[in-house]
């Protein structure tokens, strides 16, 4: 008899395990199964350098691959455009300075900015106290290295405030190197306060010895490098959009923050071999000055300064038309990735 009750009992017990598991699992939603992630490319509009540390921080540590992203960034150079690269959907997102964003914007180049990363620039024109270059007037009849494709607008509009004829200076496409400079082929050369005017520093010439033409003198500060992609890639598929600025602002606080453990990642990304610690150091403290600027928020977009900045490219003639801020950035990606 008690051998009887303990298998019925035994019965029982099984029966309600069992009913609960299947109870549970009416009422319990399932774990989506883990999504695979989406290749995606960053075409970068220079070198592996301290410039771009966010988005190789975000690399190293993962983030982009929580984000569901599988980024692959590639390096540019002095040759190559993002938003050319982007528009041909060569790559699917890309790097760039503002000003020269909105020039293509207006030019037909269906591309929106979706994070402004760098609130301010620091590109400079230098020339030697030697040359008697002192301003933009004496550029006429002078070799100007310039990069050409993607960091030109400022310039044209400085020559166009100063009433400069362009075609009275002679302006070359400015490559890699500050060689030309420092041999004294060129007599006013392009330099990021970040990167080329260190060179400069580097290769023995001292500051008292260079003439720096700040653009912000001229009332051309613009903004800097902005993260953008194409219109469509807004429109079709803003999620992802969402995703990527989250993951690379997250980037950019952490390399901010940690500006030694930030250069040490873009030294192992770095393929060329060529970057030293030293360079690259110096970058970050001066990046991380045009990028955490009191009272913006990392990644905003401030609408009065675009719409300064269009103004002005439009008073110059930079601009061959009239346009609006909503029509060079997407307010909303950035809202919803900083929300």
């Amino acid at each position: 008899m008690c051998k009887k009750i303990t298998w019925f009992f035994g019965i029982v017990t099984v029966c309600y395990v069992l009913s609960a598991s299947c109870s549970s699992d009416k009422t319990e939603p399932t774990k989506p199964a883990t999504q695979a992630l989406q290749p995606v490319s960053l075409q970068l509009q220079w070198v592996t350098q301290a410039q771009f540390a966010g988005y190789y921080v975000a690399l190293d540590k993962g983030w982009y691959r929580e984000a569901g992203i599988d980024l692959t960034i590639k390096p540019g150079g002095p040759d190559l455009v993002p938003v050319d690269l982007v528009v041909a959907g060569a790559s699917d997102f890309g790097t760039t300075l503002l000003a020269d964003l909105t020039v293509a914007i207006q030019k037909g180049n269906q591309v929106l900015s979706i994070a402004q990363i760098q609130q301010k620039n620091g590109l400079l024109l230098v020339a030697r106290n030697s040359s008697g270059i002192k301003q933009p007037e004496d550029f006429v009849g002078k070799k100007v290295g310039i990069w050409l494709g993607s960091w030109e607008a400022q310039f044209n509009a400085l020559l166009a405030k100063q009433g400069i004829d362009s075609k009275a200076v002679n302006v070359v496409s400015q490559g890699w190197s500050m060689e030309p400079f420092l041999r004294g082929d060129l007599q006013v050369a392009s330099a990021m306060i970040y990167n080329e005017y260190h060179v400069l520093l580097e290769a023995g010439i001292k500051e008292e010895e260079l003439r720096i033409i700040d653009y912000a003198d001229y009332g051309l500060d613009f903004p800097g490098d902005v993260l953008f992609t194409s219109r469509k890639m807004v429109e079709q598929s803003p999620e992802l959009c969402t995703r990527m600025v989250r993951a690379s602002l997250r980037g950019w606080q952490y390399a901010v923050s940690h500006p030694e453990e930030a250069v040490d990642i873009v030294l192992k990304h770095d393929r060329s071999g060529v970057q030293t610690k030293e360079h690259q150091l110096w970058m970050m403290r001066e990046i991380a000055k045009l990028v955490h600027v009191p009272g913006y928020q990392l990644g905003y977009t401030d609408e009065a300064t675009m719409q300064r900045m269009i103004d002005v490219l439009l008073r110059y003639k930079i601009l061959g038309g009239s346009l609006q801020p909503q029509e060079v950035y997407a307010k909303e990606i950035f809202e919803q990735a900083s929300g």
